[in-house]
């Protein structure tokens, strides 16, 4: 079972640095009223949600997984957004659409040049781009990702330094005006979010126990431990060229 079936199944997604890192990317992003935004693998919807009903703008999200888009949609609907199952790679918008997108703990799972440029061609000119991605703690680790991404049975999963994943949005052509390296994956956030990840993070333990073997789910608990070893979250906001 992959993992992206994992999530649908358990209903439950979360991302590093939690909700303080992804209110610090959205202050950032610093979306306006009436903006047509774009959540890129909306997940269960809260970011989508919160941005819809907090900055007043006009909330679009997409997943992989037709059923966390389904959940997605549910949640934002009540504040005028969207959400629909869609491929990031072909993203089915016409180009220019969106002022501003973000992403949270994605695009490790995706081709990056090929990302990247999707995101570019449905932004408008000058148009923002927010995400949160893993990066490395201290030096590379390439075996964490490869022994990950067989647990995970994904395609990809690769973790960049801060001056990669820069560069591979200045190639796609962004200007990359803001990028920060998190101390932790667990930064400080008011209680009611602080419990809301907990919670989910609790959710999403119990749900993959009752979908794998024991000896499955301790690998994973190995694997969690080896991604705060290894990695820590980073925050990056770049503009489109235009």
């Amino acid at each position: 079972m992959a993992f992206f079936q994992w999530l649908e199944r358990t209903g439950v997604t979360l991302h590093p640095g939690g909700w303080a890192a992804t209110q610090r990317m959205l202050a950032q992003l610093q979306l306006r009223v009436g903006e047509r935004v774009l959540d890129l693998g909306c997940g269960s919807g809260r970011t989508l949600a919160y941005a819809a009903r907090q900055f007043h703008v006009q909330a679009v999200g997409v997943d992989l997984m037709p059923a966390l888009a389904a959940q997605s949609y549910q949640r934002v609907r009540p504040y005028g957004g969207f959400a629909l199952a869609a491929d990031i790679l072909r993203l089915p918008f016409r180009a220019a659409t969106f002022d501003a997108a973000w992403a949270e703990s994605v695009f490790v799972f995706l081709p990056k040049p090929e990302a990247f440029q999707e995101v570019a061609r449905v932004l408008k000119p000058q148009g923002r781009f927010g995400m949160i991605e893993l990066t490395w703690r201290g030096e590379p680790f390439p075996e964490y990702c490869e022994q990950t991404r067989q647990f995970l049975q994904v395609p990809r999963y690769e973790v960049l330094t801060l001056q990669e994943w820069s560069k591979m949005l200045q190639a796609a052509g962004f200007t990359v005006r803001y990028a920060e390296k998190l101390p932790a994956h667990a930064a400080f956030s008011p209680l009611p979010f602080w419990l809301s990840d907990t919670w989910a993070l609790l959710r999403l333990a119990f749900g993959l126990a009752r979908q794998v073997s024991p000896a499955r789910w301790r690998e994973g608990a190995i694997k969690i431990a080896s991604l705060f070893r290894y990695t820590v979250p980073a925050i990056f906001i770049a503009t489109k060229a235009g």
